[in-house]
């Protein structure tokens, strides 16, 4: 990542992360914010130069801007050339089955909207493979109501770079079951504010010990608030496992009916997260296993 500019976060004095030389010694610190949204998303209202901003303000590095279905928020970023903050151009990208894929380190816009052909755009243009929130209801690649096969799941991760082990969106037993997989199938994890308002950026981030890291493989460290450890009532995950599964042979009313209750019960919020960012997680070096997917 390096690019010669030079780094605010590379003075702060830290704990060296395990598998470093060192240890009490003052180590360089690279921050960065991955899964991040602005104006150009349908679902926020920060104007880039506004998330620009807050990056500054909370000492992020490195951003990943990841609006839905275009990288004109991120290319416009880009753009503003802040030398603190080195913009990465991702999308989120929304699958012909809803599902949620991100590109990061993108050149153009992905016209296919099938699964594998979004992952194989991805990788033609010599980006990495993010996959968000991969168990949310109505979203997540491997959620529950698709019931995706074993031999699917290794198809996606014969293509996946890194997983997201935290999203600040979701839910915590979501979040555990994220982290639980990465470590199963020893994917490289990071973990996301999943930002859609300005104050969310910078709440999540990770920790790089060097300027020129490789997102989700070098050393780095995990910070986020801590969730309240919760449970969904199984009758009504049920319930909307059910709605999810089928919305798309239900009536427009339906649909229009569910999302007016959730945005009453809950509104577009964090889930159960409190306070300031917290260490979570000290991941070594990915594995020769992880290193190969990026060939």
């Amino acid at each position: 990542m390096s690019d010669g500019r030079a780094n605010r976060a590379t003075t702060r004095a830290v704990a060296v992360a395990s598998g470093h030389d060192d240890v009490g010694a003052p180590q360089r610190v690279v921050r960065a914010a991955y899964h991040v949204h602005t104006s150009f998303s349908y679902d926020s209202k920060v104007p880039p130069e506004a998330a620009l901003e807050q990056a500054v303000a909370a000492n992020i590095d490195v951003l990943c801007v990841t609006d839905h279905d275009t990288i004109d928020g991120a290319a416009k970023l880009a753009s503003l050339c802040r030398a603190e903050v080195k913009v990465v151009v991702g999308c989120e990208f929304t699958s012909d089955d809803g599902s949620h894929i991100i590109g990061l380190n993108l050149r153009e816009m992905i016209s296919e909207k099938g699964i594998f052909g979004i992952l194989e755009g991805i990788k033609l243009q010599g980006g990495l493979v993010l996959l968000p929130h991969p168990f949310r209801r109505g979203s997540g690649l491997f959620r529950n109501e698709r019931r995706r096969p074993a031999e699917f799941v290794d198809d996606v991760l014969a293509y996946t770079d890194i997983v997201e082990c935290f999203n600040g969106r979701d839910t915590y037993e979501n979040n555990r079951r994220s982290y639980r997989f990465a470590l199963a199938h020893d994917l490289p994890a990071v973990a996301s504010s999943d930002a859609h308002r300005a104050n969310e950026i910078g709440s999540v981030f990770v920790e790089y010990f060097t300027d020129d890291f490789v997102h989700g493989a070098s050393p780095h460290r995990v910070w986020f608030p801590t969730q309240v450890p919760s449970k969904e009532n199984p009758a009504k995950r049920a319930l909307m496992e059910l709605y999810h599964g089928n919305k798309e042979h239900l009536p427009a009313v339906v649909t229009s009916a569910y999302r007016a209750v959730k945005r009453r019960l809950k509104g577009d919020s964090p889930r159960d997260a409190r306070g300031p960012a917290l260490m979570q997680y000290d991941f070594p070096a990915a594995s020769a296993r992880s290193r190969s997917r990026r060939r």
